[in-house]
């Protein structure tokens, strides 16, 4: 059976399905995205936009849709004896246009991807569940249901491929047998609420009250907080009770009356430190929250889960596509399951480091031991140092040098460094979704003839980009680096050419005679030439 309804069916409209989509279409895929809830959810949930999920939104052009909407976070702040101390983040050594946290609603992240997938020809079907499904070698068959009860209308839908961005409780994952390895932790409480504090709103707060640990987060709605209380006491039910126990708990650990109105929302959780052993068994791809499970402490869910969903898409773009076998998808495996194992490592370090051990100094305190404390928490929190140097992606280096190395992000870049001529002109031709080769002509004419010849033997679906100190002419297209900040950022030379993935990633880089495609050729299973499609 291999007449095909769709190309790639995704379950779960949160916002990894949602990128998944997004992504897909604008590719040329034909998708289809479903959701078993009746309708978008409207209360908040996960909370922190980390430093690389706010460089993925540039490079799509959805971070103007929600900067409007969010708090920038430049700091912790560690409390005791009434006294706070701020442990100001520091990116040195990680160049980013984003050198801080975004607290920013989930609902607002849903709504701006949900835009982008509809102007891309998705729209979301709600009240749509997948019921069952199986595939075999040349598809899937899923049986989707409208409704409950023995009266719900079911449909039946052949597609190339299935994602599973479906959640903690994934349809997917579990009919593909694959385990959540791990174990349960702890169980805590999370209420919203305007709190009446003059702690400062740039940060995120650590208190540590008699018998557990508490966290505020701001929203950017004045007043208003996250609350969080490890020690999972109280009743969600009764927003009287939970605003009095926050209040008291707070005014003991600020050493001062703090009063906590009512929560618009509350929940208690049991954290889940859980991960796959793989993220796709043949057609089917599970991502996000059906992939990895784990604390909330450093906020990283969903931005872990839109940078898996930022990995596969193009894959499946290009293997539906023709333009790449089959076994391109075995490196989402290859990339994604070490960065969900990480992650489990990482967030119990922040929870076993500042947020249960509260009896024995939450968090270390000599000078030397809170710099390293700091550097590996915002390194892991960022997102800015997951690289991919062993995929079968990259081009190792026989000599690394300066700038961007293979299997490392390519603007690592600050902000008055993206905004020159050179980079504002490069980061608008990396928002299309494609391969591109960057080759570098300094002076007029020399290197360009270089660039003709390297860009007529690649295939269609690598995008050639010429970066010059001079201005192209009426009819091409290419980059103006005027002050060569792009030629210097990057440690290229005339005649350099640099392979970037889709996803923003280095896959290799060359100079002289260097052919980049045998760079191409190097990478698994990429075709040069496409097949024909029946």
């Amino acid at each position: 059976m291999t007449g095909y309804d769709v190309d790639v069916l995704v379950a779960g409209a949160g916002p990894v399905g949602l990128m998944a989509a997004s992504r897909l279409a604008q590719s040329g895929v034909s998708v289809r995205l479903v959701d078993a809830a009746a309708g978008p959810a409207t209360t908040s949930r996960a909370l922190g936009a980390h430093a690389r999920s706010l460089e993925i939104y540039d490079q799509l052009g959805l971070v103007g849709e929600i900067a409007p909407h969010g708090t920038r976070i430049n700091t912790f702040v560690r409390h005791q004896g009434g006294q706070g101390k701020r442990l100001d983040f520091d990116f040195a050594g990680l160049p980013t246009r984003f050198p801080y946290m975004f607290n920013v609603d989930q609902v607002i992240i849903e709504r701006v991807l949900r835009a982008s997938a509809a102007s891309a020809g998705v729209a979301v079907e709600w009240d749509t569940r997948l019921e069952s499904f199986r595939q075999d070698d040349d598809g899937v068959t899923a049986v989707l249901s409208g409704g409950d009860g023995p009266d719900a209308a079911r449909e039946t839908v052949r597609a190339r491929y299935l994602w599973g961005c479906d959640g903690g409780h994934s349809t997917v994952r579990k009919a593909l047998g694959l385990p959540l390895k791990g174990e349960a932790a702890h169980t805590w409480l999370i209420a919203d609420a305007v709190v009446h504090t003059d702690v400062d709103r740039d940060g995120v707060h650590w208190l540590f009250p008699p018998g557990g640990a508490l966290m505020l987060f701001p929203f950017p709605e004045p007043g208003k907080w996250r609350l969080l209380d490890t020690t999972g006491e109280g009743r969600p039910e009764d927003p009287g009770q939970i605003a009095r126990q926050f209040g008291a708990k707070l005014s003991q650990a600020l050493e001062r009356d703090t009063v906590v109105e009512d929560p618009t929302w509350a929940s208690k959780f049991t954290i889940q430190q859980r991960a796959v052993p793989a993220m796709h068994v043949g057609r089917c791809f599970v991502s996000g929250d059906a992939a990895h499970v784990h604390s909330p402490a450093s906020g990283q869910g969903l931005n872990t889960g839109v940078q898996d969903a930022y990995n596969l898409a193009w894959k499946l773009a290009m293997v539906v596509h023709g333009q790449a076998d089959a076994t391109l998808l075995d490196t989402y495996d290859a990339e994604r399951v070490p960065i969900g194992q990480a992650l489990l490592a990482s967030t119990s370090a922040v929870m076993g480091t500042v947020m249960v051990d509260t009896t024995g100094g939450a968090a270390p305190e000599s000078a030397e031991s809170m710099r390293a404390f700091q550097y590996e928490l915002i390194r892991n929190m960022s997102g800015l140092a997951i690289a991919y140097p062993d995929s079968p992606l990259t081009v190792p280096d026989d000599e690394p040098g300066e700038g961007p190395r293979p299997g490392e992000r390519l603007t690592q870049l600050w902000a008055d460094e993206a905004q020159s001529p050179g980079w504002t002109l490069l980061r608008a031709r990396l928002r299309n979704p494609a391969w591109h080769l960057l080759v570098f002509a300094e002076a007029e004419g020399a290197g360009e003839e270089h660039a003709a010849a390297a860009s007529a033997s690649l295939p269609d679906w690598v995008e050639t980009v010429t970066i010059s100190r001079r201005r192209a002419d009426d009819g091409e297209d290419g980059v103006w680096d005027p002050d060569g900040l792009v030629r210097d950022t990057l440690a290229a030379a005339e005649g350099d050419w640099l392979l970037v993935r889709p996803d923003g990633y280095l896959s290799a880089r060359g100079s002289g005679t260097a052919d980049p495609r045998a760079a191409l050729d190097r990478l698994t299973g990429l075709r040069t030439t496409p097949p024909k499609r029946h």
